[in-house]
Parts: structure tokens; C-alpha cells; sequence
């Protein structure tokens, strides 16, 4: 038996829809680009560092910003959440410890792309003589920045799609025939 020219046209919808859904993303010119950071990547920096700046090209949406400053020991010295103003994001500290400081960050642009990055700089200042080392629990991992993203994302929504033509394009097909019979 052959399927109804208007249910053949539905599937076919729903394969080329998942089809386009699931393909790699191409690069888009209007998202945020990092233009620096301040301590730079690579950076060795002599006096105590209260606070972690990225300058963008364009701006980024605060609450969907997360920056995880991480010491050599292993612990996070991120202090509270990062603030946008403009087109800069800063990240206050709790004081570093001497030697290799990991920053890793994710925010989204203004048009709702997620962008993201890493990077490290090297802290020879002296430690500050009151400052404590943050709180850390044993055994527990060191504080990431989520990268499974978007992805994850764009494969459900693509099932969900496929999912909804078809349940459509059945309606559609049982309702035909039970008119026409």
C-alpha cells in the first residue's frame, strides 16, 4: 500500500528537519569574541590579583556567566558570581595562592550563543599574611565549568520534533482514512 502524498510530504519534512538539526553548527559572525584578559594568558603577575576581567567585542549576558578561578592547590578562589558591565566581565577573587591559578569561563553572548575558554597565568605575588586558604572539601573534585552545553540540547530538540511530525503526520493520515471509508 502506498501513503498518501500529503503523509509522504510530512516525513520527509521531519527527515530533512532532524537532518538539519542534527549537523555541526557553522560558525556565526555576530557572536561575542574574548578580546583579553586581565592577568593574560601565560601572565605572571607580582602584586596580589583581586579580581579577574574579560573584555568581549560585544557585550554578554550576566546570568548565564560562570567563571571557576581554580589555585594550584586545587581549590576555587572564585569569590561570589561575575559581573557585566558593557562589554567587560570581572570575576572577583578570594586571595590566590603563589603559583599556576586555572581560569576557566563560559557566558553567553547577547544574540544567546554560549562561548566559552580557558586559561592560566602564574601568581608570584607574596601572599597575603592574614589570608586563609578557602575551605575545601576532601576527596571532592576540583570546580569545572559545565561543558556539555548546547548539544545535548539540539539532539532532544531534534527528537522532539521528529517526534511531533510524525505523531501530526499519523493524525493526519488516520483522519483521512477514516473520512474517506
Amino acid at each position: 500500500m502506498r501513503l498518501p502524498v500529503t503523509v509522504r510530504a510530512l516525513l520527509a519534512a521531519a527527515a530533512a528537519a532532524t537532518l538539519l538539526l542534527l549537523a555541526p553548527a557553522q560558525p556565526a559572525w555576530a557572536h561575542a569574541k574574548l578580546l583579553r584578559t586581565d592577568p593574560a594568558d601565560g601572565a605572571t603577575v607580582t602584586a596580589p590579583v583581586a579580581a579577574v576581567t574579560f573584555t568581549f567585542n560585544e557585550m554578554v549576558q550576566q546570568r548565564f556567566s560562570t567563571v571557576v578561578v581554580t589555585g594550584a592547590d586545587g581549590a576555587s578562589y572564585s569569590d561570589g558570581a561575575p559581573r557585566s558591565v558593557d562589554k567587560t566581565l570581572t570575576q572577583p577573587l578570594k586571595p590566590l595562592p603563589g603559583g599556576a591559578v586555572r581560569v576557566a569561563w563560559r557566558t553567553v553572548s547577547a544574540d544567546g550563543h554560549p562561548i566559552e575558554g580557558q586559561f592560566t597565568f602564574t601568581n608570584a605575588a607574596a601572599a597575603p599574611s592574614s589570608a586563609a586558604p578557602p575551605p575545601s572539601t576532601p576527596g571532592a573534585a576540583p570546580a569545572t565549568v559545565d561543558s556539555v552545553g548546547g548539544r545535548a540540547w539540539g539532539v532532544a530538540g531534534a527528537v522532539v520534533l521528529v517526534v511531533v511530525l510524525l505523531l501530526a503526520g499519523g493524525a493526519l493520515w488516520w483522519r483521512r482514512r477514516t473520512s474517506a471509508g
